[in-house]
């Protein structure tokens, strides 16, 4: 006898007594099989956006080019092109330091242009994006760490320094990041960008570390205890997380417990911020950052550092002069030429490539980071860098159609 249709109570009965658990692991698997591919064709059919960007990156030691990776993350995801219509190629499309196999290297900068040859790159860019600039030392490159270290190639240079005030003078859009200020970077060279950007640098430099121990945490570098045993004794005392902040041959170290109400060091937007450009109010921030203010009243601070601090560390704060809150996020005020400062390596993220080729990715993207993992960079990257890439981009988008 037939029911519903073309069912038989036969048929209905078969499909009851299927255990749960098969029809949906069915499913799940048909889902997930399903939505990325539909994700993948969406983004395939959506319009590309031109933008001529130039990007800067002398700290690429590796052939994963981690130290951009996710600014062009968010240019392949908003389907950003070149002027030729082509998408931005992470391993291609910068200026800066090329990895070579067999320990061989090239660089590409702006050294051989002349000053007419960087006033026609500033009239064809839109944005000039200063991504890393620290370089590539010796021992970053594969040289034993036995021989001596030296640069191989990094920091701001004078011909750098002529293309921002190229763009500047052409009101178009900057952004630079951590690392932009300090060594190798030369005083003069410093100073001057300081005043253009209308920025100071306060010599501080700062990282989150999940272990200050030195025998079990690897990633803790050696010359940051050594820097400590020289000013305070043979003694390393730390073994919990914490942070570390130097400046020069001045080292300060915050551990939580002693020093720290909160293991990490995080970042606030104000709520007209939060608003603007997509952001959380606060969300921890597990990396390297420095600690930037601006004296020129027109720059606007978009977010801030908040180091946790309870009244022991704001004290050992208080005794080098170093402030527990500091811009984050610095951007130029209406009717200034358009800048952002970017106060920490928030472009070195291991981001899922992958994903960049999805369309409405960002739904799923707890998936992609542990909520719990303290040092997990993944989280600051979804909830905050892309958000506020995007937005930025896209804001340029539309003044350069006006």
């Amino acid at each position: 006898m037939k029911l519903f249709g073309r069912f038989t109570f036969e048929q209905i009965s078969n499909f009851l007594r299927r255990p749960l658990e098969v029809v949906v692991l069915r499913y799940l698997l048909m889902f997930m099989i399903l939505s990325p591919t539909a994700m993948y064709l969406v983004w395939l059919v959506s319009p590309k956006q031109q933008l001529n960007i130039v990007l800067v990156d002398k700290s690429v030691p590796e052939e994963n080019r981690i130290e951009h990776a996710a600014i062009n993350w968010v240019f392949t995801h908003e389907r950003i092109v070149n002027e030729r219509n082509e998408f931005y190629q992470k391993k291609l499309d910068y200026y800066g330091f090329f990895p070579r196999p067999g320990g061989d290297y090239v660089v590409k900068d702006f050294s051989p242009f002349d000053s007419l040859h960087l006033d026609s790159l500033a009239a064809v860019s839109d944005l000039l994006y200063l991504a890393d600039t620290y370089g590539v030392f010796a021992h970053n490159y594969g040289v034993e760490q036995s021989k001596p270290n030296h640069l191989l190639y990094g920091g701001l240079n004078w011909s750098d320094l002529a293309l921002i005030q190229a763009m500047r003078a052409k009101d178009k859009l900057i952004i630079g990041e951590f690392s932009l200020f300090a060594a190798p970077t030369s005083r003069s060279v410093r100073d001057s960008l300081e005043a253009i950007l209308g920025l100071e640098w306060q010599g501080w430099v700062g990282r989150y570390f999940i272990s200050l121990d030195s025998t079990a945490n690897e990633a803790l570098p050696g010359w940051v205890v050594k820097l400590y045993q020289e000013e305070h004794g043979p003694v390393w005392p730390f073994r919990d997380s914490g942070v570390i902040l130097v400046k020069g041959s001045e080292i300060v170290i915050l551990e939580y417990g002693t020093h720290l109400n909160l293991e990490v060091p995080f970042i606030e937007t104000q709520t007209v911020y939060a608003a603007q450009y997509d952001l959380p109010g606060s969300v921890n921030y597990p990396f390297w950052f420095d600690i930037v203010t601006s004296p020129h009243a027109e720059n606007q601070i978009v977010s801030i550092f908040h180091l946790p601090v309870n009244e022991r560390g704001d004290s050992l704060l208080a005794l080098h002069r170093i402030p527990k809150i500091f811009p984050a996020v610095l951007r130029a005020g209406p009717g200034e030429h358009p800048f952002y400062y970017f106060a920490g390596d928030f472009s070195d993220n291991p981001v899922p490539e992958f994903a960049a080729y999805l369309k409405g990715v960002s739904w799923f993207q707890s998936f992609f980071y542990h909520r719990n993992q303290r040092d997990d960079r993944s989280q600051f990257f979804w909830t905050y860098y892309r958000p506020l890439l995007r937005s930025i981009l896209e804001t340029e988008i539309q003044r350069t159609k006006r």
